[in-house]
């Protein structure tokens, strides 16, 4: 039979073969149909110039990316895809544009490892540096920001990969589970210590059984016992000593009061966000006065009803002064503000320099008029120092 040659191949017995090339051998890769080999031929080589297309397409995207390490699996498949494909047309140029490539992107993959791998084998050093450190809230952060660049960072060299690997985790499983161990062993440590404290508050419950020295020998021991226990979670201490301290002092003792309503209702009328009222003010202020105990929060809501009640006063004297106050712009009425309560300050001052300088001639030989003048002077003192604060939320916005 006669052989038709046609670019890249020929035509026998009526089937089209895809010439050899490299070492590929010749290969059929279909029929003619229609006894037509120039459609027929056409047809094939039309698919190649698909299969060029598609390479194209490929490296120009290698070209265009910086990330060229992900396009290597698609370079493989085409090449590996190359012998079985039926089409007519240069193979071999095709092989050639894809084994460069390959070649280009197997390079840069064992740059990026080398680097990867002294990247890794830095965060394992800085891992090992962070486990050391005593807070656990510092060394848990920099133990998460070290886990999310490890797993940012890509395959280190192949055969040091599974290593560095088994390395990291490692350290970072060390470092979890001695926490979890620390916290669990804390959290017994105590519940050890909750259950000794509670033991106390019975024992100081049967105190009424007793009376005298014997009474007095056992609160003495409850006490020393107590302070030997060591420390737990506020939420749990707070409670157990006050119903220690009542049942040591029986009827007398007086828990301390929770004021941190107080405090945030007068921060929601210092914040705008309540309505000042000062026949509320003054029914608090008698209230915090009828508690003799010394508290921390109770000292802050004193405080802060003398600069609302001031504030309250410096308003009045701004709308005296200015009947057009509230129609001024913000940075005009923090300036009338401003005037008015350095003013008042700068009065107090004057009022304080007579009381120092005077303080002299109101002396008796009981010391009674000594007292109060140092009253009066802590009290003017105490009127600059009130002010000063307001001035202070005037310049913070407070104000």
């Amino acid at each position: 039979m006669d052989i038709i040659q046609v670019s890249f191949g020929f035509i026998k017995d009526g089937k089209v073969f895809r010439s050899s090339w490299g070492e590929n051998p010749d290969r059929e890769i279909g029929e003619v149909r229609d006894e037509d080999s120039e459609k027929s031929t056409q047809f094939f080589q039309e698919r190649f110039s698909d299969l060029e297309k598609k390479i194209n397409e490929v490296t120009e995207k290698i070209d265009a990316t910086e990330n060229k390490g992900s396009f290597l699996m698609k370079l493989v498949h085409l090449r590996e895809h190359l012998p079985e494909h039926d089409g007519l047309g240069d193979y071999q140029a095709l092989l050639d544009n894809i084994l460069r490539y390959e070649s280009l992107v197997r390079d840069i993959i064992q740059k990026n490892r080398i680097r990867n791998t002294e990247i890794k084998t830095a965060l394992i050093e800085e891992a090992k540096e962070s486990v050391e450190i005593i807070n656990w809230k510092e060394a848990t952060e920099k133990i998460t920001d070290l886990k999310s660049r490890w797993i940012k960072t890509g395959s280190a060299e192949e055969d040091k990969n599974e290593i560095l690997e088994e390395q990291f985790w490692d350290i970072i499983k060390g470092f979890f589970d001695r926490k979890k161990q620390f916290f669990e062993d804390k959290q017994k440590l105590t519940d050890h210590r909750k259950r000794q404290y509670e033991e106390l508050v019975e024992g100081a419950k049967k105190l009424s059984e007793i009376h005298g020295k014997e009474r007095f020998n056992k609160v003495k021991e409850l006490k020393e016992r107590w302070k030997e226990i060591g420390g737990i979670p506020s939420e749990f201490y707070k409670p157990l000593n006050n119903d220690f301290n009542q049942q040591l002092k029986g009827d007398r003792f007086i828990p301390p009061k929770d004021y941190s309503e107080t405090l945030s209702k007068l921060m929601g009328i210092k914040s705008g966000k309540e309505p000042f009222n000062k026949d509320e003010i003054d029914k608090l202020k008698k209230d915090l006065f009828r508690d003799k105990n010394r508290n921390p929060e109770k000292h802050k809501c004193l405080e802060l009803i003398q600069l609302l009640n001031e504030r309250e006063f410096v308003l009045k004297l701004a709308y005296k002064r200015f009947p057009e106050y509230a129609k001024l712009d913000s940075e005009k009425k923090e300036s009338v503000k401003t005037g008015i309560i350095k003013d008042l300050i700068s009065r107090d001052q004057e009022d304080l320099k007579i009381y120092e300088e005077n303080s002299a001639n109101f002396s008796s030989s009981d010391g009674r008029m000594n007292k109060v003048v140092e009253s009066k002077i802590k009290s003017q003192k105490r009127k600059i120092e009130v002010k000063s604060k307001l001035l202070n939320w005037v310049e913070s916005g407070e104000f």
